[in-house]
């Protein structure tokens, strides 16, 4: 068996120019809430208001969202769950339909104690917990701070425990992308967010768009003074956190049950063997690769991922 060898480290592309633009949008960054569902409401014990979207009867099954997406990535899921489970899906603080309190960061650390509150204002006791990349990272966030007592079973959507790789690390992001790479990216968005952003755009767009990003094009100029009306400030502190998490010694000394579910062909770990390293750390874990999965495996293939997810929870939870 060959050894794994990493690609070697290259500046991330965060998305496709779609994707990006569809992130920016559940992000908030086009003025205002996104969507028009009704969805229930709890405040958090700063006064944040977070929209949760709450379907079905059963036992709790509590669904935690990406970076850059809102409940609504969960929908295709969450339907089929609902046929057997009280499903609840929120929109994180500074996404989708939840508008961020001014001059309050956005963190890891403040997911995870909002994901506790979620769990305390729904008197939720035994509930399973499923986290899709940030959501993951919520998740395990989560577990590490608040332990497994009100949790009946973890499931973690194409993650790593720690994103940023170095010499002893290379299962993170791309198999190779440094803490240094984020930062600076993080650094630069924090300096000028519509260069970087659009510093994205143009690395996605073909012949015909390139120079029409430029500053001195009319596409290029709107759009930047559009970006630089935009305070991300919240949004790269949550970035930030992040960069920072790191839940390798955590995770293996997780006492309830696991299910791992990871996309074959994922632009942020395709080609990085996360599946050995889960099956190692947490021997009772199931781990899943799809093989024609790709970043968000849950929302291409929901039948598939409604029904492994449910009978996970019938067999461990």
């Amino acid at each position: 068996m060959q050894p794994f060898r990493p690609p070697e480290p290259k500046p991330p592309r965060l998305t496709g120019i779609a994707n990006l633009f569809r992130s920016m949008r559940n992000l908030g960054m086009f003025g205002g809430p996104v969507g028009h569902d009704q969805l229930e409401h709890f405040l958090a014990d700063d006064g944040q208001s977070i929209p949760v979207q709450v379907m079905g009867h059963g036992s709790p099954v509590v669904l935690v969202h990406g970076l850059g997406c809102s409940h609504r990535h969960w929908m295709p899921v969450a339907k089929r769950l609902a046929r057997a489970h009280r499903v609840y899906a929120w929109d994180a603080r500074g996404h989708g339909q939840s508008v961020p309190l001014p001059g309050i960061p956005i963190t890891l650390k403040r997911l995870a104690s909002d994901l506790r509150q979620l769990l305390d204002h729904f008197a939720l006791e035994r509930a399973v917990l499923v986290g899709h990349s940030m959501g993951a990272l919520t998740v395990m966030q989560y577990l590490q701070d608040q332990g497994t007592a009100r949790v009946a079973g973890v499931g973690l959507i194409d993650q790593s425990p720690r994103i940023v790789t170095d010499d002893e690390w290379r299962l993170g992001l791309f198999g190779g992308c440094s803490a240094a790479m984020l930062e600076g990216l993080i650094r630069g968005a924090r300096k000028d967010l519509a260069e970087t952003v659009l510093h994205e755009i143009e690395a996605k767009a073909g012949d015909w768009l390139r120079p029409r990003l430029a500053a001195d094009a009319t596409l290029g100029a709107l759009l930047r003074r559009w970006l630089h009306r935009i305070d991300a400030t919240s949004l790269l502190d949550l970035a930030e956190s992040l960069t920072a998490a790191d839940f390798r010694a955590s995770l293996p000394r997780l006492d309830a049950p696991l299910m791992v579910v990871l996309g074959q062909r994922s632009p942020h770990y395709a080609g990085v063997p996360l599946d050995a390293w889960y099956r190692k750390a947490v021997p009772h874990a199931t781990v899943t690769v799809y093989a024609r999965g790709e970043h968000s495996p849950h929302y291409s293939e929901p039948a598939r991922f409604a029904s492994e997810l449910m009978q996970f929870i019938a067999e461990h939870a």
